[in-house]
């Protein structure tokens, strides 16, 4: 065939290829799936301010406990905005944070406080090992912070009884690594392991916190791994889980 019958008469173009009715069935379902968590995560915090802030109203005398919980269940509400936020982003195109000098101790600090203001329980310790001294990066302090916070949180919300938080430096690297004695990862999770809105067996959720943690890291030449907790089985009997989040180091004079 010449050049110019080609030209004259041009292939129909390629038919797109439907999903199969399983596939469609199973996007369906996490389509349903994320609109309920996330319609179940805005309607519980929303519940509980305006159940406090009548209270407030009405009440005679201050009452600090109440207080403290209407600012938890805000801080519940940013926290889905900024994940509905990101996640929109990341599902844009290729992430490109910020870069400047970032404190990874005073980050990991921050991110303990606030994953404690969020999900923090009476029945579960939470302990810190850090440095003492400055660990620096090259990040954007904003997006680390969140991956920092979304992973302790994470642990605070599946532990029994205990989650531990330690920053390390070691040959160039450093690493946040957080235990917990929680469920750990069923076999469907691991296998998944960051990715979006695939369905899982375990109560850990659609992957967004994680997705969104590797995604970032990935971004400042890091990586992020799941392995079994170095802690005590908890209340259910099984290894908990311990994410170990690394990142390359431009600090010279880390002090252990």
């Amino acid at each position: 065939m010449t050049v110019r019958s080609i030209l004259e008469n041009p292939a129909p173009p390629p038919k797109k290829m439907s999903p199969s009715t399983d596939e469609a069935d199973a996007a369906e379902h996490l389509r349903t799936q994320f609109l309920r968590r996330v319609a179940h995560d805005i309607a519980s915090p929303t519940g509980v301010t305006l159940t406090v802030l009548e209270e407030l109203a009405n009440a005679e005398n201050p009452r600090p406990e109440l207080v403290a919980m209407a600012r938890r269940s805000l801080r519940r509400l940013m926290r889905l905005s900024e994940h509905l936020a990101l996640v929109a982003e990341l599902e844009s195109g290729p992430l490109e944070p910020e870069l400047a000098a970032a404190d990874l101790r005073a980050l990991a600090k921050q991110a303990v406080d606030e994953a404690l203001s969020i999900d923090g329980r009476k029945d579960v310790v939470a302990a810190c090992d850090l440095p003492s001294g400055p660990v620096l990066t090259a990040g954007d302090g904003r997006l680390l912070l969140v991956v920092f916070r979304e992973v302790i949180g994470n642990a605070l919300k599946l532990a029994s009884s205990r989650v531990e938080v330690a920053l390390r430096v070691a040959d160039g690297l450093i690493s946040l690594r957080v235990d917990d004695d929680g469920p750990g990862f069923a076999e469907d999770s691991a296998a998944t392991l960051g990715r979006r809105f695939v369905k899982r067996s375990s109560a850990r959720g659609l992957g967004l916190s994680l997705s969104m943690a590797m995604e970032i890291l990935r971004a400042h030449g890091g990586t992020l791994a799941v392995e079994q907790s170095r802690l005590p089985p908890g209340r259910r009997g099984t290894a908990g889980a311990a994410v170990v989040i690394s990142l390359p180091s431009t600090s010279n004079d880390v002090v252990p």
